[in-house]
């Protein structure tokens, strides 16, 4: 069978490297000139992925996959291009009835001019597949639309949606092992995108309609968010009754049937900050709980802000060092990293901020060289590398020995011995001897 693949992105390329490994012809299309230079070099644009790179070389030299700047006739089409959001918050608020939250919506015009795209290359009996992340609704009203709008003669094409299922850094074996669902705009198309997805993956696929697809993408990770916002409040109810939240949520965790998420700094990635607001989008009046989970989670940088300036007492922070430059520990996708939001309030508040990060570059320099001379150390993502750092030897190097964890990394008695103030989020004891400036 041969596939054309739009976008050869975090999704598309490494779908586009298991199709041509289970034997399809694949061409994978892209209009970034570096990402294809790249890949016509034989090497990766993506990173820090296990198999990736051993997988591309064997499509590659056995030419079941070449990458291209345009499509070309095949049997089939998958769309896997970026869904990324506007923000109107003015025109939100201008209408009545509206919050801010509201002025949210998908941007998908990379959507459709990858449709448009497809356009001259269709024959009748062609399987088009949305992978993107969408609102309900956009296989049916934007890539069939947009075909329409071309001339294509759509009563005989095949439409289905396939969301996705993965986690950074594991992509390949989550794209094979997870279970998957595609919505067919009809019975036919989806048992022929199912067919299509069965030559790679082991989960089990369920057939449903597009727009029942497109809906249960954004509710896994909608229930994220929001219950990450719910961690995220306790957090900051257990500083308000000097309660340390990461005890309180251990104990509460010890019930047969719950569950807390771990508090943090922020909610990053492509998929959980952005895709609850594909939901508010399409249903506004009915998103009250969702409208407020998004207002938490984009709250945390504000809040990490005073909880750093309260652990420095009034005193002033010319440097902070920064841990962590990525959403999400042990991968280095920096893409809507609430590290480097809080990064730039730093620096509006007049701080020089040095950030590390052992998977991201530019930051994947000296660590000794980001500590040294800093007046507070900032940890944001929880990656495993930062566990054997020594605090007496950071001790060292640092101005001022003051410490924030938001992740619940370190243990404080360790830092506390090499003579650090600590402070961890949610911790309300410590922010209670803080405010008291008795530190113990």
């Amino acid at each position: 069978m041969k596939i054309c693949v739009i976008g050869m992105g975090y999704i598309g390329f490494p779908t586009a490297c298991l199709l041509a490994s289970a034997g399809h012809h694949v061409v994978g299309v892209d209009v970034n000139v570096s990402v294809l230079d790249t890949l016509r070099n034989g090497q990766l644009h993506i990173v820090n992925e296990a198999g990736l790179a051993d997988l591309y070389d064997s499509v590659f030299i056995n030419g079941h996959l070449v990458v291209s700047d345009r499509p070309s006739e095949a049997d089939a089409f998958i769309l896997a291009v970026p869904t990324p959001f506007l923000h109107d918050p003015v025109a939100a608020e201008n209408r009545q009835g509206e919050s801010a939250a509201q002025g949210y919506r998908a941007d998908l015009r990379y959507v459709e001019n990858a449709t448009r795209s497809i356009a001259p290359f269709l024959r009748p009996g062609n399987l088009v597949i949305l992978e993107s992340t969408v609102p309900p609704g956009t296989t049916e009203n934007v890539v069939v639309r947009a075909l329409q709008e071309e001339g294509v003669d759509v009563s005989s094409l095949l439409f289905a949606h396939a969301p996705e299922r993965v986690l950074p850094g594991n992509l390949l074996h989550e794209l094979v092992h997870n279970d998957r669902i595609v919505g067919g705009l009809t019975q036919e198309a989806g048992e022929a995108a199912a067919s299509l997805y069965k030559s790679f993956v082991q989960g089990h696929i369920s057939i449903t309609d597009a727009r029942t697809a497109e809906l249960v993408k954004l509710m896994e990770n909608t229930y994220r968010d929001v219950n990450i916002a719910l961690a995220n409040e306790f957090a900051k109810v257990c500083e308000y009754l000097h309660i340390d939240v990461w005890e309180a949520m251990s104990l509460a965790n010890r019930h047969p049937r719950v569950n807390f998420l771990r508090p943090g700094p922020g909610v990053g990635g492509h998929c959980i900050p952005i895709d609850p607001y594909f939901v508010i989008e399409v249903a506004p009046a009915v998103t009250d709980l969702i409208q407020a989970a998004r207002r938490v989670n984009r709250g945390m940088p504000h809040h990490v802000l005073q909880l750093l300036l309260r652990l420095a007492g009034g005193e002033p922070l010319r440097r902070v060092a920064i841990l962590g430059a990525s959403y999400k520990a042990n991968v280095g996708d920096e893409r809507e990293s609430p590290s480097l939001e809080i990064a730039q309030l730093l620096r509006e508040a007049g701080m020089t901020v040095a950030i590390h990060d052992p998977y991201v570059p530019p930051y994947n320099t000296s660590l000794e060289t980001v500590l040294e001379g800093a007046d507070a150390i900032l940890l944001l993502t929880d990656h495993e590398a930062y566990q054997a750092i020594d605090p007496h030897f950071v001790r060292t190097l640092v101005a001022r020995a003051l410490l924030l964890d938001t992740r619940g990394l370190f243990n404080p008695s360790e830092w506390e011995s090499a003579g650090f103030v600590v402070l961890r989020l949610g911790d309300g004891r410590k922010s209670a001897l803080l405010e008291s400036r008795i530190i113990q």
